[in-house]
């Protein structure tokens, strides 16, 4: 537009100095016509052109990235039952100090461990190591004992739930959103899971229940219910340890409460191990452990009312949050 503008303020001058006519300029307009359409259509061709580069340098970068290699024979571990952080630290490669140093915990079967703190105290990166993504600078993790060097990291992400803050949802029936981490799972199964994941408004506004179409083209859902969702798709895998990463952090505080006690009430069956990253501490007061970190360290362990009689900064934290809901 601009080249345009600036060639038609150019012939214009031409005509003030009546060296073009009338006439002539209207010919040049309309042969005009013919230039600059073709060039708009490259222009967004070369654009078209460098996104789609951009995105296969993308894509490249990721098919190079190095094969996680497999150890040779490697162990397995069956069901999962425990599983221990040992003096664990780890660094970023970009990093200057440890994002953790000397992590150690143990957690079996039925317990439910918890991990708070400020931003940019490792919780994120404690749960990349937890899942097998990054590998620990020192110290060692053991799933049922053995060191995760020597297993198939595979056999146990399988057995490991995740619930994060961005439930990723597609368009599609309810049941087609959970089948994809389960696609043997029954229809009986799916309504077990939905029911413990505390889901029956939805269903009760879903008229064809799980085969009910959610997203585009079908009934709109809430934050809360999209949550539910997630931690009913963490069930059906039968997982053996489930993770909650922040899972309430983008919610309100009604919604949030609610999807609390979801987790809580899975909690006290105690058929699973169960690691909650939280920010907001009402969210896990009812952990049989809880970890404070700071800078990468744990400075504070124990149960919620024995953190709030030491006086640190977990009590600190909890002083914050209960003023900024009173307020």
């Amino acid at each position: 537009n601009f080249l345009r503008q600036s060639i038609m303020f150019f012939l214009l001058l031409l005509i003030f100095k009546n060296e073009l006519t009338v006439g002539q300029l209207m010919t040049l307009q309309f042969y005009s016509f013919f230039i600059f359409g073709p060039l708009q259509e490259m222009g967004n061709v070369i654009l078209s052109y460098r996104e789609a580069e951009a995105s296969m340098n993308n894509f490249k970068t990721i098919m190079s990235s190095p094969i996680e290699v497999k150890p040779e024979n490697a162990m397995r571990i069956n069901d999962l039952e425990t599983f221990t952080f040992d003096q664990v630290s780890f660094k970023h490669k970009s990093g200057s100090t440890n994002a953790l140093e000397n992590i150690s915990f143990d957690v079996k079967n039925g317990q439910t461990i918890a991990f708070v703190g400020p931003s940019g105290s490792g919780k994120t990166t404690l749960v990349k190591l937890l899942v097998g993504l990054y590998t620990p600078e020192e110290g060692n993790i053991y799933y049922n004992g053995i060191d995760s060097l020597s297993l198939d990291i595979e056999e146990v992400r399988h057995q490991i739930g995740f619930v994060t803050q961005d439930t990723q949802l597609f368009s599609g029936t309810i049941k087609e959103n959970l089948l994809f981490v389960n696609p043997k799972a029954t229809d009986e199964e799916i309504q077990t899971v939905l029911n413990k994941s505390a889901c029956q408004n939805l269903l009760t506004r879903s008229e064809n229940g799980i085969n009910t179409v959610i997203g585009e083209g079908g009934i709109k859902i809430s934050g809360g219910e999209k949550q539910r969702l997630s931690i009913a798709r963490a069930l059906l895998r039968n997982p053996k340890l489930i993770v909650f990463d922040e899972a309430t952090s983008a919610l309100d505080s009604i919604t949030e409460t609610e999807i609390t006690d979801t987790i809580k009430g899975i909690s006290l069956t105690k058929q699973h191990m169960m690691v909650l990253i939280a920010h907001r501490l009402s969210t896990i007061m009812h952990a049989d452990r809880i970890f404070v970190l700071e800078k990468g360290k744990v400075i504070e362990t124990g149960t919620h009312e024995s953190l709030l009689e030491e006086k640190g900064l977990y009590y600190a934290m909890w002083r914050q949050q209960i003023g900024e809901r009173n307020a």
